[in-house]
C-alpha cells in the first residue's frame, strides 16, 4: 500500500503552519524597522537643514524649546546654546526628540553640536516674577 497517513500529513501540515507564521513575524519585524529607520532619517535630515537655516541666517541665533518636525508629528528639534569654553564663542547644541503620542519623550534620537561667535548668539533674558504677582494670578 502507497500513500501518507494521516499523522504524515497532519505532522507535516504543524511544520508548514510553524515555517509561514515564522516568515510573517519576521517580514512585520522587518517593515516595522524599516519604517522606523525612514523616521529617523527623515527627523536627522531636518534636524540638518534647521543647523543650516541657523547658520546661514544674518539674523541672531536663539534657543527654542521644541520645534516640530514637519511631516513626523511626533518629532521635535531643540536648540540649546551654553557658553563655550573658549571666550567669545557660544556651543550651539541641536536634538532631534521623539515622544509618544501623550507627550512623553521617548528620547533623543540625534545631536548636532556646532561653535558659533557670540555675536551671533541673542539670549532672551530671564522672565522675572514677583511672588507677590503670582499671588494675585491664581485670583483672577
Amino acid at each position: 500500500m502507497s500513500g501518507f497517513t494521516l499523522l504524515e500529513i497532519l505532522l507535516t501540515t504543524a511544520i508548514l503552519v510553524l515555517g509561514l507564521t515564522a516568515i510573517l513575524q519576521t517580514t512585520r519585524s522587518a517593515l516595522h524597522r524599516m519604517l522606523a529607520s525612514k523616521e529617523l532619517t527623515e527627523a536627522q535630515n531636518a534636524c540638518q537643514a534647521v543647523l543650516n537655516e541657523l547658520l546661514a541666517q544674518s539674523a541672531p541665533i536663539q534657543p527654542d524649546a521644541g520645534k516640530p518636525v514637519e511631516h513626523l508629528p511626533h518629532w521635535k528639534i531643540l536648540v540649546e546654546l551654553y557658553p563655550a569654553p573658549q571666550p567669545g564663542l557660544y556651543v550651539l547644541h541641536l536634538s532631534v526628540q521623539q515622544f509618544t503620542p501623550d507627550g512623553t519623550l521617548l528620547g533623543t534620537k540625534y545631536q548636532l553640536i556646532r561653535w558659533v561667535p557670540t555675536e551671533r548668539v541673542y539670549i532672551p533674558p530671564p522672565q522675572e516674577t514677583s511672588p507677590e504677582s503670582d499671588f494675585d494670578d491664581l485670583f483672577l
